[in-house]
């Protein structure tokens, strides 16, 4: 088959094997131009023939379409057009937009300089306008535009890495020319003027901001984008850096102790994440890379300004860095899935991350950390590493171990060094007596030679000098190391390991296996499920943190402990050189089991936020024991987990675990049988909640076939009910919703009816809604908190048809209740209905502090569906307030997401006449400019907009208003 490559960024062109050929221009061109908009698809007849003859038909349309592409194929290859059902479509045959998109895609991920030139090679690939003469064409214009969006896109992510590169001058012409034809695209703007700026055009720069604004504000009413209006400021302050917001520091290593010898390093470690966008500490395991990050970060926090994210990565698999980067901002949603999103988060709020323990994702986390410094330039990374990261632009510190004393110098002088002054605060810590004297100073100085000043290893000893001397530590010191590289902190280890009595050896190998910190009930529920373990849970446990191996630390008043990384790795190995790994993994998955279904038999009972904390803080061992029980082929012990997860109602699962569990669901649908019917079920619920309804009723109808049981039956008709209300089958929602209706569990029937309510009320049955309402909030009383505040969210729903005052107040409770046991789906839906309600109520002063909280959460979550419904709902205020054009713009950029669900109900009607009294008060030449405007601006920038404005708002209803009737 001949090589086909078809040119569509500029007029068309044909290139066959290498060699340019010629298509009659006309019906030929017209057809084959028709054939490359559909992408391979098939296209009816009566398409081609449309876009081929228009109105000018031939006496025989058909048998035309077959002669024109009969003469086309002499051109482009007898089987490059072939007719499949449904009409024609191209089989073969490389399109120059096909490149352009993957040039530019290669450019989001590689270094500025690479990326520079690949931006190069795809704008260069552009010839003029795309499709040429058939832009304007019917069936063509969708396709054109959206060519000519990306080539925008282009322009100004070239113009981003020129500026990058330190060609800010080159970047110039460019965004003159895009903004010629556009003169709205904010971004451009924004990027023209810091190019003029860094050439040294400060007072051009500062000129065009003024044009923009002065022009923006006569042709659309409207005011510049927040970064825009932060700009001006910014150059004159010779500072582009955006504002920052200080959120809090998180809780992260214990640093109660003495923090000795590290007073230069801290000083470096601080200038350096000052000066620097990537800062990496690096050095040998236990030298206390993470530690002096830990101990510094206070300072770097108060300094940046930037809200802080410490992503611990030692128990990270690779592949997972972009996951725990999500998890560790917040992220759920679409904004926890992609590096795409996290670069459009972290853009719009700038972080400080702190990544610790990196060495083992190596490269995956250099490329992640390089795109987001490329794209966030406000981000500052500050990690851990036994190796650099790999990023062009990082900065390495390299921490070496504790200075030790000169063989050579005084007795007394030899006390001063870093690594005997650590030593001795960390014995005196457990035998307070301790002290360096003329008769133990030379032992000591040798111990901490042995140590090689490695921290960690010096804390070991230090927990064994406090029991058994020093003398006798280092005589079992010296004979651990025998053969051993000098300072070998495994060797450490080892020894420390060596000096336990066989249970406690046995329960620190088990406790490899956990996956993050843990508290005593863990250390008891995992012995318990070991076949070959005896002994006092509590006693071992304190032998592990006395002798340094397990650290501890209190979080809300409680003790938690966890392995250091180093010790975890030598008892992983040790417990799979023992053979008794596959027991510790299943004895984890055991107490999994038996854990979340305590937590579930609790949900309704006891108090809501306790057994949501509690489940939050379990995640990460579900995780670790599906992830295990999926690869050891036990699917029913997987099925049962997952079954009783989601039976946690409106607890949101993140998106590794609720994978997980879909994945255990697709494991159980290929081994179908009554003990994975719950398996299938919970997977069902959760791939619905993920956007798939149609799966989800595939799923739930299998569970349903599986297994009688009632346990079973109910989560798959409750996954049936939901997908169907997702998929907008209300009549089939219903059906499943009034069975679970008719469960004996009272949380299943408040559910059921909670639901049923809202159902009636988007069918305008309010008769029916009320009802429902009333016999879920009846109902609920009996359920988990989470279930109460749902039934009330919808009995607000219903009440603000006939009783705005009473539907509003019933929303916020519902809303704060969800709040408090952390039903977060719950709490965000209340909001947005309980914002509507004020917005149409006219109670602006409301609305507003409102409406700001639920779009920055909204940023948060990803949840971009319902920030296209939000800002429908602010252009309804904005027209009240007669800010005409901010009004145009939200409702336009809603209009123009592709992710915007459209209006129902009375909705149509309403955002119809909100149309009507914008275009009456602007005009229509200038909606449709700034609604075009919207349109292409990007979501992020959206967002940001609609939260100045709301920002705007709440300081005009703050000022004073001026007295009348004064003398």
């Amino acid at each position: 088959m001949p090589d086909l490559r078809v040119g569509v960024l500029g007029a068309l062109e044909v290139h066959v094997d290498g060699h340019r050929r010629e298509v009659a221009p006309g019906r030929q061109r017209a057809v084959l131009a028709c054939l490359l908009v559909h992408a391979g698809h098939p296209v009816s007849p009566e398409a081609l023939i449309e876009a081929a003859w228009r109105d000018d038909l031939p006496q025989d349309p058909p048998k035309a379409l077959r002669t024109v592409l009969s003469r086309l194929r002499t051109v482009v290859g007898h089987d490059a057009i072939a007719w499949a059902p449904g009409g024609y479509r191209l089989t073969t045959g490389a399109t120059d937009a096909e490149e352009f998109a993957e040039l530019v895609e290669r450019a989001r991920s590689v270094e500025p300089t690479r990326a520079r030139d690949l931006l190069d090679r795809a704008l260069a690939l552009w010839r003029g306008p795309a499709l040429g003469e058939y832009a304007d064409a019917s069936w063509a214009t969708a396709f054109a535009q959206q060519l000519e969006q990306s080539r925008m896109d282009a322009v100004e992510a070239h113009a981003s890495v020129l500026i990058q590169c330190n060609e800010p001058a080159a970047a110039v012409a460019g965004l003159r020319g895009l903004l010629a034809e556009q003169p709205f695209r904010e971004h451009a703007v924004e990027l023209l003027v810091t190019a003029l700026y860094h050439a040294g055009r400060q007072a051009e720069a500062l000129e065009r901001l003024a044009q923009h604004r002065a022009v923006l504000g006569a042709e659309l009413g409207l005011e510049p984008s927040p970064s825009l209006m932060a700009l001006q400021g910014q150059i004159l302050g010779h500072e582009l850096a955006a504002p920052r917001r200080d959120t809090g520091l998180p809780h992260w290593l214990d640093t109660s102790t003495a923090f000795i010898g590290r007073e230069d390093e801290m000083a470096d470690l601080v200038s350096a994440v000052l000066a620097n966008q990537v800062t990496v500490v690096t050095g040998p395991g236990g030298v206390g890379k993470s530690r002096l990050v830990a101990q510094g970060l206070p300072a770097v926090h108060g300094r940046l300004g930037l809200p802080t994210a410490v992503i611990e990565l030692a128990t990270t698999q690779p592949g997972g860095a972009v996951n725990a980067l999500a998890a560790a901002l917040g992220l759920r949603g679409e904004n926890a899935t992609g590096t795409d999103s996290l670069v459009e988060f972290l853009s719009a709020v700038p972080h400080l991350l702190v990544l610790d323990n990196c060495e083992h994702l190596h490269p995956e986390l250099g490329r992640l950390v390089s795109t987001i410094t490329r794209r966030c330039r406000d981000v500052r990374v500050l990690a851990t590493s036994r190796r650099r990261l790999g990023v062009s632009t990082e900065l390495v510190l390299p921490l070496e171990p504790l200075r030790l004393p000169d063989p050579s110098a005084t007795i007394g002088s030899q006390g001063a060094a870093a690594a005997m002054r650590l030593f001795g605060d960390r014995v005196r810590r457990l035998r307070p007596g301790f002290a360096l004297t003329t008769d133990n100073t030379t032992e000591v100085a040798e111990l901490c030679r042995r140590c090689d000043g490695l921290p960690l290893a010096l804390e070991l000893a230090a927990s064994r000098t406090a029991t058994a001397g020093v003398t006798d530590v280092l005589e079992v010191l010296s004979a651990a190391l025998t053969g051993q590289q000098p300072g070998s902190l495994g060797a450490v280890v080892a020894w420390s390991h060596r000096l336990l009595a066989p249970e406690q050896r046995e329960l620190l190998e088990a406790l490899s296996v956990v996956a993050g910190d843990f508290d005593a009930e863990t250390v008891r529920g995992l012995a318990g499920h070991l076949p070959s373990w005896h002994g006092d849970v509590i006693t071992a446990l304190a032998e592990l943190v006395e002798s340094s191996l397990v650290a501890h630390h209190h979080s809300g008043g409680d003790a938690r402990f966890r392995l250091l990384e180093m010790v975890r790795v030598f008892a992983a190995d040790r417990l799979e050189r023992s053979g008794g790994g596959h027991a510790a993994r299943e004895a984890h998955a055991a107490w999994v089991l038996d854990t979340v279904t305590a937590i579930r038999a609790d949900w309704p009972q006891v108090d809501g936020a306790a057994t949501s904390a509690r489940l939050s803080a379990l995640s990460q061992e579900v995780v670790r024991a599906l992830d295990w029980a999926l690869g050891a082929g036990r699917l029913t012990l997987a099925g049962d987990i997952s079954h009783a997860v989601v039976r946690c109602l409106h607890w949101t699962p993140g998106l590794q675990l609720r994978d997980l569990i879909i994945e255990v669901g697709e494991r159980a649908t290929a081994q179908p049988g009554p003990e994975v019917a719950g398996a299938v079920a919970a997977a069902a619920f959760s791939i619905g909640e993920r956007g798939d309804p149609s799966r989800a009723r595939e799923w739930g109808a299998a569970a349903l076939a599986m297994s009688p049981d009632p346990e079973y039956a109910a989560t798959a008709q409750l996954s049936l009910a939901v997908a169907a209300m997702y998929a907008g089958d209300l009549t089939d929602s219903a059906r499943w919703f009034e069975a679970l209706a008719m469960s004996p569990d009272p949380a299943l029937t408040g559910e059921a009816n909670a639901s049923l309510a809202l159902i009636s009320c988007y069918c305008d049955d309010l008769v029916a809604a009320r009802e429902h309402a009333e016999i879920a909030l009846a109902a609920s009383a009996s359920g988990s908190d989470a279930s109460h505040a749902f039934a009330r969210y919808a009995a607000g729903e219903v009440e603000a048809r006939t009783d705005p005052s009473r539907g509003a107040i019933l929303l916020a409770e519902a809303s704060a209740e969800a709040d408090r046991v952390d039903a977060e789906q719950v709490a965000r839906v209340s909001r947005v209905a309980l914002f509507a309600l004020l917005v149409r109520g006219s109670r602006h002063e409301e609305a507003v502090p409102l409406g700001l909280r639920v779009l920055t959460d909204l940023r948060r979550l990803g949840a971009w569906t319902q920030v296209w419904t939000m800002l429908r709902m602010l252009a309804e205020l904005l027209t009240e307030t007669a800010r005409w054009s901010d009004a145009a713009f939200f409702l336009g950029a809603a209009q123009g997401a592709a992710s915007a669900p459209p209006p129902v109900g009375q909705d149509v009607e309403r955002y119809a006449e909100v149309q009507l009294t914008l275009s009456r008060h602007l005009g229509d030449r200038v909606l449709e400019q700034i609604q075009a405007l919207a349109a292409t601006t990007p979501r992020s920038q959206v967002l940001s907009r609609a939260e100045r404005v709301l920002t705007d708002e709440m300081r005009r209803s703050a000022r004073p208003r001026s007295s009348a009737g004064k003398d």
